[in-house]
């Protein structure tokens, strides 16, 4: 019988992977080529033209490894992101909003403050609690291996979140006011902005900065080699 291991190891040639990923594959592509093997011989062919089919189904073993390499290379990117990013983003995106939520309840003193004269509305509560959830969002995020820029992506999940809503709004106020007025709301769209973009960024930010400073001794997975 054949050593398949061998056989895939030589025909497949070294990866720029780690030697346990390396090692899986070799053992997935061997497990391949002697069901290969074996087919060719229910089929009645010869020893040799058996082995000769299998190890023939890659037409091009440099092309292989380059698409194994690839593949594996770009899933860890995504379990990188989905660790240093949207695991701790959505964390602070969920934990804001039921914050929000729970704090917008009638109760005393006032969860917000109001200026008539501009229309900007403050949660004032709100706005004092984010910088505690950008610290934990930020802290999560450096934990598992983050980079400066995921902790700063996933601190600012709540207030991009939070904008996104006067972005959509953008094209009917603009069709609207240019209709009706014939003037666009540059104002309250600002002040939307700033109540609800800029002051919320500005304290997640404040919580999360601390952690920004702190280096991390994690390395990008796509960048490691055995």
């Amino acid at each position: 019988m054949p050593d398949w291991r061998a056989i895939a190891r030589k025909r497949l040639g070294p990866l720029t992977l780690e030697a346990r990923q390396q090692e899986e594959i070799v053992l997935e592509l061997a497990g391949h080529l002697e069901d290969l093997y074996n087919d060719a011989l229910r089929q009645g062919r010869s020893h040799a033209e058996a082995l000769h089919s299998a190890v023939g189904a890659a037409s091009n073993w440099n092309d292989l490894r380059r698409e194994i390499e690839l593949a594996v290379n770009e899933e860890g990117i995504m379990n990188y992101r989905v660790k240093t990013l949207w695991l701790p983003g959505a964390f602070t995106l969920a934990l804001s909003g039921i914050l929000l939520r729970l704090l917008q309840i009638p109760s005393a003193p006032s969860p917000h403050v109001f200026w008539a004269q501009t229309g900007l509305v403050v949660y004032w509560r709100w706005l004092a609690c984010l910088p505690v959830i950008g610290a934990l969002g930020a802290y999560w995020s450096r934990h598992v291996g983050g980079k400066l820029m995921e902790r700063a992506l996933a601190v600012s999940l709540p207030a991009l979140g939070m904008i996104c809503l006067p972005l959509l709004m953008l094209p009917f106020l603009l069709v609207y006011d240019l209709i009706r007025f014939h003037s666009f709301p540059f104002v309250p769209m600002a002040i939307l902005l700033l109540g609800w973009g800029v002051l919320p960024e500005a304290a997640l930010l404040v919580g999360a900065l601390p952690f920004f400073r702190a280096a991390t001794r994690a390395s990008h997975p796509a960048a490691t080699s055995p």
